[in-house]
């Protein structure tokens, strides 16, 4: 498989050249600042008109950017959106639905596509995007996934933004090669639950009303023990936010002391977001589509931009097309993405696809139009078990469902998506799972004091 994936690069390398399907970009661009936080809702960050001061990073750097309104994510949990992000592709195409599952080796990601030139790095945070996890540490010249702190009520393995800051940091001092453009991908984990901000951070968020806990709407690892008020919660998420601000901050400034950033395209966007106390179950992700869960902030900084809001809908599938254009590559024909950076295309209407697989039902959606249909189906049935539709421009926070709108584009574009997906039938047949870390995965440049804690703590031989 390895071999025809590289005939697949090559393939696009040709197309790039006689394609009719591909569009060339009109000239190279040079380095792409990739930022993707897990579990960020737009509405908690200041560039949305969130008032409480979660985000000063962001406005500081970003701000004079594009700043996307309305932007869905593929997917409403991590895998299966940060390969949307990476390769361009719904889940459906990709074929990532889960946790612990390889990446197809056919499927062609962002490095993959870049000019040859491009020095490729990533540094991640969340155990589900290790090698082990995924397997996509060899499209990248550099993978930085050592994963060394246990977040103990969920027993996984992660890494918290101060230290992802710091690898991304020190690669771009002792590694980064200022003789080749670069893309640089870094992933912070920091707002997925349980919101437990760095313990010497003063607590900066504080409420005064009260809305009581209800235990059954949360999952185990999210509670708190003795706490029965839910706000306090929502304001452990936003000191986590703002601490994984504070970390992006000083990353760009890193980069900033390196490079010109005005001559950088920074891409800034979340793999999904959170439900707060909106629906069903309460702080959690994954289980629906919900525009909680599925709208994600997308930010946009580049030579040529000026700044200004985007009010049309866009999707995290945009990301791939837009950073091949920048950097000089041809766009495969088989990508339905935009260049976020082109007016005409951004400001055109089409359908947006979503969905959700972590429980019994599988759910599809799509928005357009300013409505969402929603389809529920069952594992091994391609009929669905239950259709609804939100008004997204009446009812905003989705309270209201009612039945799909007679001669409506939306949900013929639903059914006809649907149907193109095996795995709502057949299943996923070529699944190839990967390996959940039981330890911790350590820089072999760790030093030594370090090892030592961790053999203390029984998780070294």
């Amino acid at each position: 498989m390895e071999g025809a994936r590289k005939l697949l690069i090559a393939w696009a390398g040709l197309l790039a050249l006689v394609g009719p399907g591909c569009q060339q970009a009109r000239s190279p661009g040079t380095d792409v600042l990739l930022i993707c936080v897990d579990t960020l809702r737009p509405d908690h960050l200041g560039l949305y008109g969130y008032t409480r001061v979660t985000s000063p990073g962001l406005e500081r750097w970003l701000s004079q950017g594009l700043i996307f309104e309305t932007a869905y994510s593929t997917e409403a949990s991590t895998p299966p959106s940060v390969i949307s992000i990476l390769s361009g592709q719904l889940p459906q195409e990709h074929g990532v639905r889960g946790f612990w599952q390889l990446l197809p080796e056919d499927v062609l990601l962002l490095p993959d596509l870049l000019p040859p030139a491009y020095q490729t790095a990533a540094v991640i945070s969340n155990t589900v995007l290790t090698d082990e996890a995924l397997g996509i540490a060899d499209r990248f010249d550099h993978y930085d996934d050592f994963v060394d702190e246990i977040e103990s009520k969920r027993r996984i393995w992660e890494r918290r933004a101060s230290r992802t800051t710091d690898a991304a940091v020190r690669w771009l001092s002792e590694s980064r090669d200022p003789d080749r453009p670069l893309f640089l991908w870094v992933h912070y984990i920091d707002p997925h639950g349980p919101y437990h901000p760095p313990a010497d951070k003063p607590r900066a968020f504080r409420h005064e009303a009260r809305i009581p806990l209800e235990r059954s709407r949360m999952s185990g690892y999210q509670i708190d023990p003795g706490i029965d008020d839910a706000l306090h919660y929502r304001d452990r998420y936003d000191e986590e936010i703002a601490y994984t601000d504070a970390q992006i901050d000083r990353l760009l400034e890193a980069y900033s002391a390196q490079a010109s950033l005005d001559d950088a395209l920074v891409i800034f966007v979340a793999d999904h977001g959170e439900s707060m106390m909106e629906h069903e179950r309460w702080f959690t992700h994954g289980y629906h589509v919900y525009d909680e869960i599925v709208r994600v902030p997308l930010l946009l900084q580049g030579p040529g931009l000026s700044p200004g809001r985007v009010t049309t809908p866009a999707s995290i599938i945009d990301i791939l097309p837009t950073i091949l254009r920048f950097a000089g590559a041809a766009t495969p024909e088989y990508l339905a993405g935009m260049d976020l950076r082109d007016r005409e295309q951004r400001g055109r209407a089409r359908p947006l696809f979503i969905e959700a697989n972590q429980d019994a039902f599988q759910w599809r959606a799509v928005v357009e139009s300013g409505g969402k249909w929603i389809a529920r189906y069952a594992p091994g049935s391609a009929k669905p078990k239950a259709r609804f539709f939100y008004d997204l421009l009446q009812d905003p926070h989705e309270l209201r469902p009612r039945p799909w709108p007679p001669g409506r584009e939306g949900g013929r574009s639903l059914l006809n998506q649907a149907r193109r997906d095996r795995h709502l039938g057949e299943g996923n047949a070529t699944r190839r799972t990967g390996r959940k870390l039981k330890g911790p995965k350590i820089d072999p440049r760790a030093d030594p004091a370090a090892l030592e804690r961790l053999r203390a703590l029984g998780y070294l031989e």
